[in-house]
């Protein structure tokens, strides 16, 4: 987290600006407890009686894996952003990174539950491939996967307030969701376990609403999306 470009609080400001170190205390507090509750929720969901139990050459694996990682970096760029922003963009990053941190802990829960590791340790999004047609990821481990944004776009954003932050930040998270979107469609069609593709239709609705919802906001702006991912 960069040091904030706001100005110095003035004498009547001093109570409230007193008061955030506190307020984000509790909210880092609150934060890992409902992490842990979701990833409780998962472990169960992952052992459900008559449940396969997925293996790591499965699709709902690699979903699993990737979204949990392309989760993590949009709750990074949602929750600096909900830090430095007010009014409809302050509410949607504070939407993404509560929903998304959730979800996290639930996935957790169920690669827990299957007795995976936390982290895909193979290449990303090659398994949406996995006998469908061609990979729609990319090639290489060390690549970035479709729609995240690079170090150089985060610590970019992370300098940012006011308008700018607004519009970078819808720029990163519509190209975001519309990469997501790729992979939890895939994952809804064919993960095999009722629960991963039941979570994998809910991901993509959510962030199908949310994309058109950027569009507009960059609009009314005066911005245009970046390119969709390849």
């Amino acid at each position: 987290m960069v040091v904030s470009t706001e100005r110095p609080a003035a004498a009547e400001d001093q109570p409230l600006q007193a008061g955030r170190p506190l307020r984000r205390l509790l909210l880092a507090v609150l934060g890992v407890a409902l992490l842990a509750l979701a990833s409780g929720l998962g472990y169960v969901a992952g052992h459900r009686s008559g449940a396969s139990t997925p293996d790591a050459s499965s699709v709902d694996a690699g979903f699993t894996w990737d979204m949990a990682t392309h989760h993590r970096q949009a709750v990074t760029m949602a929750g600096y952003t909900r830090d430095h922003s007010t009014g409809v963009i302050r509410t949607l990053a504070y939407d993404i990174e509560t929903s998304q941190f959730n979800q996290v802990g639930q996935m957790q829960g169920w690669l827990d539950a299957w007795g995976l590791p936390p982290q895909n340790p193979g290449t990303p999004e090659s398994w949406m491939s996995h006998g469908h047609g061609m990979a729609m990821g990319p090639t290489g481990s060390d690549e970035p996967m479709a729609g995240m944004a690079t170090q150089t776009e985060i610590s970019k954003l992370q300098t940012l307030t006011g308008k700018p932050l607004e519009v970078y930040f819808l720029q990163l998270m519509l190209r975001h969701h519309q990469g997501g979107l790729a992979m939890a469609q895939y994952g809804a069609d064919h993960a095999s376990t009722p629960y991963v593709r039941n979570a994998a239709q809910k991901i993509a609705r959510s962030q199908s609403a949310e994309v058109v919802l950027m569009e507009r906001l960059l609009r009314e702006r005066g911005a245009s999306p970046l390119p969709p991912p390849a």
